[in-house]
């Protein structure tokens, strides 16, 4: 990405009802059908996201905490910057029931940001417009929709609003240089 791919547009008021943060873009998922490579070009947008994602990570897991001998020479006591050996708790993500919470707690926010960030209907085999989340994931999973695909549309959901590093040292590197 250079600066000629990018449309600047000034803002000189906010004003309520408009959406200029409002993103909006294509998701390619590819799909191969009888050895032929398919590119589905899937309508996708940002709105709500943010706040979606917030309200996920209040209910976020948290890892048990362990008391730990950390001893002052040991890495972890360098980091800390120990005078003494000492008892420290230390969260314990290699826990089982952790580990199973938040592998739950990560499908349950990728179901709610695709079904929140497709910029499509969803439809019941008579025409109408699913709007429950449990109905919408059953049907898309009965489409055949693979978790690399899944994760695909997460991914291209939230990099929507985000610059990567890529399109950041690109496009300041041309204000700069």
């Amino acid at each position: 990405m250079t600066e000629e791919n990018v449309k600047k547009v000034r803002i000189t008021e906010f004003k309520k009802g408009e959406t200029p943060f409002r993103s909006t873009g294509i998701s390619n998922v590819k799909v191969t059908q009888e050895d032929v490579v398919c590119c589905l070009e899937i309508p996708i947008q940002s709105t709500g996201i943010s706040e979606l994602i917030d309200t996920f990570s209040e209910n976020a897991p948290q890892p048990p905490a362990r008391n730990t001998l950390v001893k002052k020479d040991d890495e972890i006591g360098k980091q800390l910057g120990l005078k003494k050996d000492d008892w420290i708790k230390i969260p314990d993500v290699t826990d089982p029931k952790y580990i199973k919470e938040k592998e739950e707690f990560d499908s349950n926010l990728g179901i709610a940001i695709v079904c929140k960030g497709l910029a499509i209907d969803i439809k019941a085999e008579d025409g109408s417009i699913v709007t429950e989340k449990d109905k919408k994931v059953d049907i898309l999973k009965g489409m055949g929709l693979s978790g690399d695909q899944f994760s695909q549309i997460v991914t291209d959901i939230t990099s929507l609003t985000r610059w990567t590093q890529e399109e950041t040292r690109d496009f300041f590197a041309t204000k700069l240089g």
